[in-house]
């Protein structure tokens, strides 16, 4: 029997809730494939007994996190290591494979800001520049504040403009799949809420930023944001396996995008466009490629390293300090489209973003203390708690002090 609208409802918001978490925070068994390339760091495979033990790690804690599946890349300096634990989908029963792509949600964010920044180190824009420099006419008009809002308030979420209603959009398409919600409709949802407090005073954050931010990488390079980003961060990256998603479907093999309810209703949002989310969740990868584009941004291939540094540099109003599930307590803030979570006394800085879509939540962490990329997805977005406490941490422990739970 189809899932009532108040079952839709409610499973929505409680998805929009943990999303909203991890943006602040940022079956079959063992299904290990071959190691795959990661930007420019090593090939070599781990020893074995550190594969195994990582292997141990992750498939308990698909377990006992409660999510069908989970992908994981780790590369270290010393060796990189792909493996897919659990399931790619609920209903029919697919197992995960290493090579799947997702959709990478909010981590889109991190691309659309190297696009900025790449564009600025051109000199082609200014993040200071006030935004009515920057956009269609038609635009500028929706937004009060368009004069004085800069390009870097976008970035790093203090606009002061408000975010859309995503649950209401997802729930649009999920009633009607063959029909695209438009970029738009998100956008002016945000415009026409107003302002929420002058820009640059507080942070709120809101997707719509960086709707607008695609619209500035249109006027700029001339070009549409999708080819922008592909032409000048996929294919430098090496990205292959990675691209903007424009159709309600993804090709190949892929991790489904579903949630269960609590009388085990599957529903399936992997099958829905993502033209709503331009330039803040809209784009399709893999754990191999994400790491090859943290590498890349982070080894200058993308950007400057003073660009770097200034996506590094989180925003006073942005800064927070609080428990991150089975992390601790970290210190927390947003920079230009990449979170630094910090816990200097247990030697934990993560550089990154996380991303959570219906059905699919994924982490892109770069280990500072440890020179360690890791990236990741599960495909539950409601379980992204339980996701960081029994997979990530455990995973974190082990490569600092190099033994399993348990041992």
């Amino acid at each position: 029997m189809a899932p009532s609208l108040h079952t839709k409802f409610h499973i929505l918001l409680l998805i929009s809730i943990v999303i909203t978490a991890a943006a602040l925070s940022s079956g079959c068994m063992q299904s290990a494939g071959p190691v795959q390339e990661a930007g420019d760091l090593s090939q070599s495979a781990p020893p074995t007994a550190v594969a195994s033990d990582l292997e141990s790690i992750v498939s308990t804690g698909v377990l006992s996190a409660g999510v069908p599946g989970t992908l994981i890349e780790i590369s270290t300096p010393e060796w990189t290591w792909n493996y897919a634990a659990g399931n790619a989908s609920l209903s029919p029963v697919v197992p995960a494979r290493p090579e799947m792509r997702f959709i990478i949600a909010s981590v889109t964010k991190t691309f659309t800001s190297v696009a900025v920044l790449q564009l600025a180190e051109d000199g082609r824009l200014a993040l200071d520049d006030p935004i009515d420099r920057r956009l269609p006419a038609d635009v500028v008009k929706a937004i009060p504040e368009s004069s004085t809002i800069t390009v870097r308030q976008l970035l790093d979420h203090t606009s002061g403009i408000a975010d859309y209603d995503e649950d209401a959009i997802v729930l649009e398409e999920y009633m009607n799949p063959d029909t695209p919600v438009p970029y738009q409709e998100g956008m002016r949802q945000g415009l026409d809420a107003g302002p929420l407090y002058p820009p640059g005073t507080n942070y709120t954050y809101s997707n719509v930023n960086y709707i607008l931010l695609t619209l500035i990488i249109d006027e700029t390079a001339g070009v549409p944001y999708e080819d922008y980003v592909t032409r000048k961060i996929l294919v430098p990256a090496g990205m292959n396996d990675t691209f903007v998603h424009r159709t309600n479907h993804i090709p190949g093999p892929h991790m489904r995008a579903q949630e269960s309810d609590e009388d085990g209703t599957v529903m399936d949002f992997s099958d829905l466009y993502l033209q709503f989310d331009r330039g803040a969740g809209d784009i399709v990868s893999t754990t191999a490629d994400l790491n090859r584009f943290h590498c890349a941004l982070r080894s200058g291939a993308l950007i400057s390293p003073a660009s770097l540094a200034a996506m590094e540099n989180v925003s006073p109003q942005s800064r927070k300090t609080g428990e991150v599930a089975g992390l601790g307590e970290m210190n927390v803030g947003c920079g230009y489209g990449y979170f630094t979570q910090q816990n200097a006394t247990e030697g934990l800085t993560l550089y990154g973003h996380t991303g959570g879509y219906y059905g699919s939540y994924t982490t892109l962490y770069y280990w500072a203390e440890k020179d360690t990329y890791i990236a990741m997805n599960s495909n539950s977005a409601a379980k992204a708690g339980a996701v960081n406490e029994e997979i990530l941490a455990p995973v974190l422990r082990y490569l600092k002090g190099g033994t399993a739970a348990g041992q």
